[in-house]
């Protein structure tokens, strides 16, 4: 979740190319980056999820996803 909303640099990034590298621990997966908007289905339990865990739920949600 982007707490600059699409003023964020990385959101900007992932706007302009949706292709990612996603790095766990020292592994590195390639992948794709695409911003959830907020009518989604997702976008709902996204929001409660954050909120409980973390108080807050008032960025952008950006869904990121390794490429098999």
């Amino acid at each position: 979740m982007s707490e600059g909303n699409k003023r964020a640099h990385w959101v900007q990034n992932i706007i302009h190319n949706s292709n990612v590298s996603i790095k766990v621990s020292n592994k590195s997966f390639a992948g794709t980056g695409q911003v959830i908007e907020s009518e989604e289905p997702v976008a709902a339990e996204v929001r409660k999820l954050m909120k409980a865990k973390y108080g807050w739920d008032e960025g952008l949600i950006v869904e990121l996803a390794v490429v098999n």
